[in-house]
């Protein structure tokens, strides 16, 4: 007894002893007075008759002393302490990480990365002295023996390094199974040894390290996907390590960090989450991406700084100006993402570069960059890149006045070709554009009149030079003789001079009316709306019930980085046309009148809407009112007539006479009927001024459709071309559907407008990630309180029916689901791949089915045939999906039901026919086919003792009673083909009755597996119950 309790005693002065330094250690201070009493009572409450206590603290006591040990070993193997861990200049910051042996490998885990004791990490996870877990003041002496029960017996051991190889051994095994293409098992596995283990980041960065396919830069690798299903794990909430703060030490980060960029860079955004790596205090891991400069690999650098958030440790010319050189400006994105200052310094930057004054060559000399793509280095290329970046990072063009003027000057120069060249802009038009497109800038203002002198334009540029003010001085000579000769002159027009009216529009009003097809109805008929009592007539005319409206809108070009917003919308039925001031509107009317003209005009099933090309009108009209956009949403009765024209008239069709012309670009078409050479630019061939020539014989003038409709008030040409365009709809409908009746064709002609301009734009998605910000770039189904529909037909939880009474159409998106409707005995109708969801309303409308899609495409359908004809699917799997169809209509499935219908066809009436039956359908089957050979000869005479004919009567006459046609082997009611030919010999003798489905032909029999595959429909089987 003495002596047992001499070993107690020593073993708890050791434990006080460890506890003692170990606390000096952490708080630099010794234990007080009041832990030593509290020590002293703990050790008499100590029941010593026990032995296993004792034996608990010895081996702690041993696995202490060992980690100790180790821990003193490895740091005077490294020569570096703890506090000089992160420093750089001790460490091998070699891009690519510690190169080595595959001992010293692991040693670097063994040492570096010893995963921490649960009980030491408990104990690191309280702050400060005092409030510690194992704080002996928390011990009253009355628990101290439950508490030394409680703590002492925690034998959760380390992962050690000969551990993390036989996980990694586990996991390559399983992975290399060829016989299991899931990977599931992978995973699970990996799942399993992360909740086990008491430091799963160390773990993980062993086994991606030391996994065989490491070194492969593909997303298909056990490595990749290793990282992959850890960040997976780290981000349930369940698996967030409450020791992260501690395990995540500097040094696993920058071996992470090594790690992942040594021989590409695959997995770096995962391990970057993973092991938060972005961390704001991460400045240490500055001289690694420093090492990747100064081996010039400036992709890694800028992916590296650009997702760890560490720009501003860099200047724009280490980084950023080697990929301009190089031509890697799609990583400079990556690099200033959620960086507003680096931004603005790149597009400053860049803006210097297009300084015609800049030395090009001596920048490329002094970079010191490699394998430079010298032809990009001209300040066309870059000006692009920059006005790009200007508009992405909403730039103001005033910090960047080279990059202006560059683009200004594009823009004239588009727009003088648009005048002089193709003639397609009218004199009043492009006035407006090219003072639009020069603005208040000097040098736009000299280069207008120098580009106008490259035209032989010499009185417009004296005129253009008279009305900016320009001195003799900034203008050619030519130019200003020219100008004061008219000065001097001044009963001398534009026309005098050149012949040329400055005034008049490319054709006279005589040739707009023999060549483009005009307005076919009076000026008192257009109405601007531009008050609220104008805007009220104009919803009340709009909203009669069987009014058809022609839509079109009208905005501003934009040059360089002006931003585009409706200026007009025009609203055009058979004996008036409205033209809705939509800058005036914005401003005067509140957001209830919006909303109510939606839900008038828009969402009314009593009215038919008219457009032509549609989508970029209701993108418009949504970036100016974006809380229209849900409400648009419901939108119905709007028909795209390019889809109608599509179906009606072909391609070839070309109502104008042929002319002999060549197929130049710029040679005219003649139209014999009015004797007027018109010119036709092939852009236009798939416009409205296309189809409007294929339909009403002449084509539209596009003279003004470059504009600034911003402009108050409107010309008079505007106004005719507004108008025009909004009201030929409504005739150009008429004549397509004069067209199809007279052509006898049968199809849906208020086709479903497409609503893709309802999803994001990929300039939003880029312009939320230059931010820095998430974007769901997926569109996800809509929620079910919002968009599921009601029960149709009275049928509901309440009202049961059976399988075969609903009838459904699923688009191509739900082919599983359709599959497994069929399975239980549903009318079910499966899109092919190749039909689009205008054949889904199709089927719904000829067919009476109901639709089931999912996602945005349900808003398009539902416009078409409206919320009781179609539902619109939440589950993701097919099996679930299964469940909650049935649970919505009210579907009682039976045993009876299940695969009551044919797989392939959809059909339901079925041939039974007996084995005897069955089997001289199969010979005679094999004897049309023309098998020859000595068995199948053998078989025909075992089949047919007598003479053939006799047989063949025989046969005949006896399949008949079974609706068989024996002479062609096929249904007898449609003569569609029996398919006996897919049916094994063998089984002809094993199985009784064969079942033949009466619309296609395929033959079914009830196999010995026939009973499991109907348990698999055991989740539908007990709905209802």
């Amino acid at each position: 007894m003495i002596v047992l309790v001499g070993a107690v005693w020593e073993i708890c002065r050791c434990i006080y002893s460890s506890l003692f330094y170990r606390k000096t250690e952490e708080r630099g201070t010794q234990t007080n007075e009041e832990e030593q009493q509290i020590y002293t009572s703990l050790l008499k409450a100590l029941p010593v008759e026990e032995n296993e206590p004792v034996k608990i603290l010895q081996a702690s006591v041993k696995k202490g002393k060992t980690k100790s040990n180790r821990s003193s070993l490895a740091a005077k193997k490294r020569g570096i302490s703890k506090h000089s861990m992160a420093q750089p200049d001790e460490l091998n910051l070699v891009p690519g990480g510690a190169e080595g042996n595959l001992e010293e490998c692991d040693n670097f885990y063994a040492a570096h990365f010893p995963p921490l004791q649960k009980e030491e990490l408990d104990r690191k996870t309280k702050s400060g002295s005092s409030t510690k877990a194992t704080s002996f003041k928390q011990i009253s002496v009355t628990n101290t023996s439950k508490w030394m029960a409680a703590n002492m017996d925690k034998t959760q051991r380390e992962t050690t390094v000969g551990e993390m190889k036989k996980i990694l051994e586990e996991l390559e095994d399983k992975w290399g199974d060829d016989t299991k293409k899931d990977k599931t098992n992978v995973y699970r596995t990996l799942r399993h040894h992360l909740s086990k283990c008491t430091n799963p980041y160390t773990l993980v960065a062993y086994i991606v390290e030391k996994s065989k396919d490491y070194h492969l830069p593909k997303t298909s690798t056990l490595a990749y996907c290793i990282m992959k299903e850890f960040d997976n794990w780290c981000s349930s909430k369940e698996n967030i390590h409450k020791y992260s703060q501690f395990l995540l030490t500097q040094d696993l980060k920058l071996h992470v960090l090594h790690m992942c960029t040594r021989y590409h860079m695959t997995m770096i955004g995962l391990a970057i989450k993973a092991f938060q790596l972005d961390h704001p205090e991460n400045s240490f891991l500055v001289p690694v991406l420093r090492c990747f400069l100064e081996k010039h690999k400036f992709k890694e650098a800028a992916v590296c700084a650009g997702k760890l958030g560490l720009q501003d440790h860099f200047s724009v010319e280490e980084i950023v100006l080697p990929l301009i050189l190089q031509d890697k400006v799609n990583l400079i994105e990556t690099f200033l993402m959620g960086n507003p200052g680096q931004q603005l310094l790149v597009v400053q930057m860049l803006d210097r570069l297009c300084d015609r004054s800049v030395d090009m060559a001596a920048i490329i000399g002094s970079s010191g960059v490699q394998n430079v793509k010298r032809e990009k280095m001209h300040w066309k290329p870059l000006s692009k890149l920059a006005a790009r970046l200007m508009k992405l990072y909403d730039i103001s063009p005033d910090l960047c006045p080279n990059i202006s003027n560059a683009r200004g000057l594009g823009a004239v120069k588009y727009l003088l070709y648009k005048r002089y060249i193709e003639g397609s802009m009218g004199a009043g038009s492009w006035e407006e554009m090219v003072q639009s497109a020069v603005g208040d800038s000097a040098f736009l203002k000299e280069q207008l009149i120098e580009q106008l002198m490259c035209y032989n334009e010499t009185t417009a540029a004296a005129k253009w030079a008279d009305h900016y003010e320009l001195s003799d001085e900034c203008i050619p000579p030519v130019v200003a003789e020219h100008r004061k000769s008219l000065k001097e002159n001044p009963g001398l027009t534009t026309e005098n001079i050149d012949g040329e009216d400055w005034d008049a529009d490319c054709y006279t009003d005589g040739d707009i009316k023999t060549s483009w097809y005009p307005l076919k109805i009076s000026q008192d008929a257009i109405t601007m709306v531009n008050t609220k009592e104008s805007y009220s007539a104009c919803l009340q005319r709009l909203s009669r019930p069987g009014t058809t409206i022609g839509i079109d809108s009208e905005w501003k070009p934009g040059f360089g980085n002006t931003v585009q917003r409706l200026a007009l919308m025009q609203l055009a039925v058979l004996d008036h046309i409205y033209l809705l001031d939509i800058i005036y509107l914005s401003q005067h009317l509140q957001e209830d009148d919006w909303q109510q003209f939606v839900a008038c005009v828009f969402c009314n099933p009593a009215i038919l809407k008219l457009g032509y090309g549609l989508d970029s009108d209701f993108q418009m009209f949504v970036k100016m009112f974006p809380f229209l956009k849900e409400n648009l949403s419901h939108m119905c009765r709007v028909v795209e007539l390019e889809k109608v024209a599509q179906k009606v008239i072909d391609k070839t069709v070309n109502l104008l006479p042929e002319t002999g012309q060549s197929d130049e670009e710029d040679a005219p078409l003649e139209d014999c009927d009015s004797g007027v050479n018109i010119k036709f630019p092939k852009k236009e061939a798939r416009g409205l001024s296309e189809l409007v020539r294929q339909t009403l014989g002449r084509p539209l003038s596009k003279t003004e459709q470059m504009s600034n409709w911003e402009r108050r008030p409107l010309r008079p040409a505007q106004i005719t071309y507004a108008a025009l365009d909004a009201h030929v709809l409504l005739e150009v409908y008429d004549e397509l559907i004069r067209q199809a009746q007279k052509l006898k064709m049968n199809f849906d002609m208020e086709p479903p407008v497409s609503m893709k301009w309802m999803k994001a734009s990929k300039r939003d998605k880029m312009k939320a990630k230059a931010k820095g910000q998430k974007f769901p770039y997926k569109n996800k189904s809509p929620k079910t309180t919002q968009y599921t529909s009601p029960h149709p037909r009275g049928a509901g939880p309440s009202h049961h029916m059976s399988p075969g009474q609903l009838k459904v159409v699923v688009d191509s998106m739900l082919q599983g689901l359709g599959r497994q409707l069929r399975s239980c005995g549903v009318d079910v109708y499966i899109l092919e791949n190749h039909e689009d969801h205008d054949r889904t309303i199709e089927i719904c409308r000829m067919q009476n089915r109901i639709v089931l899609t999912s996602g945005n495409p349900y808003i398009m359908v539902r416009s078409h045939v409206g919320e009781h004809m179609c539902y619109c699917v939440q589950s993701v799997t097919a099996r679930e999906q299964v469940i909650e169809v049935m649970e919505h209509f009210g579907v009682k499935v039976k045993t009876e039901d299940i695969f009551s219908r044919c797989q392939v066809c959809n059909g339901d009436q079925y041939l039974k026919i007996p084995q005897k039956q069955t089997r001289q359908l199969w010979f005679r089957k094999q004897q049309q086919s023309s098998v020859t050979g000595s068995r199948v000869q053998m078989l025909m005479n075992i089949a047919n003792p007598s003479s053939m004919s006799e047989a063949d009567m025989l046969c005949m006459k006896d399949l008949a009673s079974y609706g068989v046609n024996w002479t062609n082997v096929s249904v007898a009611t449609n003569g569609a083909p029996i398919h006996i030919e897919t049916v094994p010999e063998g089984i002809l003798e094993k199985v009784d009755l064969f079942y033949v489905c009466q619309k296609c032909g395929k033959v079914f029999w009830e196999g010995s597996h026939f009973t499991k595959v109907k348990e698999q429909f055991a989740h539908v089987l007990t709905l209802g119950e």
